[in-house]
């Protein structure tokens, strides 16, 4: 059954949307006459209300349609009205993917018109504000909705009402505003583009400015000397801002003491230098893995065994049960020591390495 909307319907979309009869400029270009008809490229005459009757008509011809198409349950006429104007408020593609939407097509009428409440807000020159007037429409919309519904008694002395903290976080709102006159509100300004912005936030850090647009230098003139840089910065020093301070002539560099890791170890300035000369030594340090530490368990758990079989046979009468259970201890602990010694033999050795610098 196709809905159309009544005529209580069309009297209280032209109270809510008001009567304009000259044109006036939207912030967002186009111009608006009578109830909310909108002219995209020129202004056009003024209209009397009998006109903006007939063009408010012919633009809700499309949101009757929407109503009609998209919900699935079956409807009263106020409910229809309902949500014709609520359509016609928010727009099409907002009514599309709202919960006022998906709750009537449950079935749930209450919700659906509960879910109303959320869209109150509109923008005001670039800003997200509650707009007293949209306020008063959802709750008027809302009780157009729940008219015809069954009457349900609730006695207060019986069901007792308790606060809903989310109702009171949506009731509630810290500010609001009055509703803007039309052609009363500037457009929104401009945002600026991301590469703008940055400059500002450069002219506004002077050190990271120059740290990022003076230390640019040609790729085939940056020389790798260990130090991290992309492909277009130049790499910066790291010494932890410790200068470098050359020795006196009158002190000698004493000798550094050879150890079992590098017998032949030169002089290494400190400084950045110093900690690349430690990872370069850690890296080709070989030192004993968990592989080996695990083989030398495996051998221990194998002697412990030959021990245990070797104490039976020893203090065995010549029952075989003792016999049966000293090879039963002895076979996997040969196996066990044969495994973990192949394994060590295999391993690589720990050898003194020397390292240039």
């Amino acid at each position: 059954m196709t809905n159309a909307i009544s005529a209580q319907g069309l009297a209280l979309i032209q109270e809510l949307e008001g009567f304009q009869a000259e044109p006036k400029q939207l912030p967002t270009g186009g111009w608006v006459v009578g109830y909310s008809h909108v002219r995209a490229t020129e202004p056009g005459e003024a209209v009397n209300e009998n006109d903006a009757v007939e063009l408010l008509t012919g633009d809700l011809a499309a949101f009757e349609s929407l109503v009609n198409t998209q919900v699935t349950q079956p409807l009263t006429q106020t409910q229809f009205d309902a949500l014709v104007s609520f359509a016609f408020s928010v727009g099409a593609e907002a009514f599309g993917r709202s919960q006022v939407l998906r709750r009537v097509n449950a079935g749930d009428y209450v919700s659906a018109a509960c879910a109303m409440d959320a869209w109150r807000k509109s923008d005001v020159s670039g800003e997200l504000v509650i707009i007293d007037a949209l306020v008063r429409r959802r709750t008027a919309e809302k009780a157009l909705f729940l008219k015809e519904l069954p009457r349900v008694s609730a006695p207060s002395v019986f069901v007792r009402p308790q606060l809903d903290h989310a109702a009171s976080i949506l009731g509630a709102p810290v500010t609001y505003v009055a509703t803007p006159e039309v052609g009363s509100i500037a457009p929104a300004p401009a945002k600026p583009e991301p590469t703008e912005r940055l400059t500002e936030i450069l002219k506004s850090e002077p050190a990271t400015e120059a740290l990022l647009l003076t230390q640019v230098v040609a790729p085939e003139a940056v020389e790798d000397d260990g130090e991290i840089f992309t492909a277009h910065a130049k790499p910066v020093a790291r010494y932890d801002f410790e200068p470098r301070i050359a020795p006196r002539r009158s002190e000698k560099p004493k000798p550094e003491k050879q150890n079992w890791f590098n017998r032949v170890k030169p002089a290494v300035p400190t400084g950045a230098d110093q900690r690349l000369h430690n990872m370069r030594k850690l890296a080709t340090l070989k030192l004993p893995t968990f592989e080996n530490l695990g083989l030398a368990a495996l051998m221990l758990f194998g002697l412990g065994l030959l021990a245990t079989a070797v104490s039976l046979l020893i203090s065995n009468t010549g029952d075989v049960a003792e016999y049966a259970g000293a090879a039963a201890l002895g076979a996997p602990g040969i196996a066990a020591v044969l495994m973990s010694a192949f394994g060590l033999w295999r391993a690589p050795r720990v050898k003194p390495v020397s390292v240039e610098g």
